[in-house]
């Protein structure tokens, strides 16, 4: 009886290896499932320059997220989940790769930009996103909504 339940436990473990396949046929590791990156660069005088680029793979469509200040954003976005929902919502279809200069940027607050791209089935299988901090000029850009002393103000 002891051998019949060894040897039983023993094909069924063998069955369930089989039947998950090799780590060969995981979806991280399939040369076409595209992966797509995003930067930004030049961050100086109140603007950036944000760049999206598919790293491999082949994708199908793609939507993008720029210049979202941190302070605003009322979820998680270091989850994958949560963040494709947001990108899917909020962002607009664009071709890779992909360059846009932001301006008007408030000085020393934190952007948010993401992107996601599409498999051939129209799912949203990759996503990137990046976090930066305005530089340049503290006077450029008032984050508030006061027209300044009233004695600077010519009557």
């Amino acid at each position: 009886m002891k051998k019949i339940l060894i040897l039983s436990a023993a094909l069924l473990t063998g069955f369930f290896a089989l039947s998950c396949g090799d780590s060969s046929s995981e979806p991280e590791d399939d040369p076409n499932m595209p992966a797509v990156k995003i930067e930004a660069a030049n961050i100086a005088d109140n603007k950036a320059t944000v760049t999206a680029a598919l790293e491999k793979g082949n994708f199908y469509g793609a939507k993008i997220v720029t210049g979202v200040r941190v302070s605003s954003l009322t979820l998680d976005y270091t989850r994958e989940i949560p963040l494709i929902k947001y990108v899917e919502s909020n962002g607009t279809a664009v071709e890779l790769p992909f360059t846009t200069q932001l301006t008007d940027l408030i000085f020393e607050q934190d952007y948010f930009c993401a992107v996601i791209v599409y498999d051939r089935t129209g799912r949203a299988c990759h996503s990137a996103y990046l976090t930066f901090t305005a530089e340049g000029d503290p006077e450029g850009i008032s984050n508030d909504n006061s027209a300044g002393d009233l004695e600077d103000n010519p009557q």
